[in-house]
């Protein structure tokens, strides 16, 4: 009788610490992600409210010194305009797409440069004062690394390779 309550026990404290690390690991995890969640909701609020954009249809997120959220949207004459939002600043620039280079015109022109890499993610953001196109990509030797091309010209800003 004393071994089964001891076992009891024993395995009460066992799920009771399974529990508490489950809701722990959900807990970090949602802190985790409300930060980005919440960008990507007010800059969404804000392109529809402030500027000519009607219709988001895709986000984009960059830290390269500024927080910026980005949202590709369409007007309500069915053009194609992007809204960049600095968190910190708590500004906005309204972007047309016309004036700019698209995500797809980066990427080819990315990889027509650089042949020897496959391109992993596209993000629109705030960098060194302008909006900016930044690429993260894979080597095939494994390395990683990002390459930033300006919005407005397509000029190649910055290329950091093998990181």
């Amino acid at each position: 009788m004393y071994l089964r309550n001891r076992i009891w026990k024993y395995v009460f404290a066992a799920v009771a610490a399974v529990v508490v690390l489950i809701i722990a690991f959900y807990t970090v995890l949602g802190l985790a992600a409300h930060g980005q969640a919440a960008g990507k909701v007010q800059a969404a609020n804000r392109a529809v409210k402030y500027t000519a954009i009607k219709k988001v249809t895709d986000y984009y997120h960059l830290n390269r010194g500024v927080n910026s959220y980005a949202v590709k949207g369409q007007t309500a004459k069915g053009k194609t305009a992007y809204y960049i939002y600095l968190t910190k600043q708590k500004k906005g620039h309204y972007l047309l797409a016309k004036k700019g280079y698209s995500a797809s015109q980066v990427a080819k022109k990315f990889s027509k440069q650089h042949s020897d890499t496959k391109a992993n993610g596209l993000n629109l953001g705030w960098y060194n004062n302008e909006a900016v196109w930044e690429i993260a990509y894979r080597k095939y030797n494994g390395k990683y690394g990002y390459a930033i091309y300006s919005f407005r010209t397509g000029k190649e800003l910055s290329f950091i390779d093998n990181v």
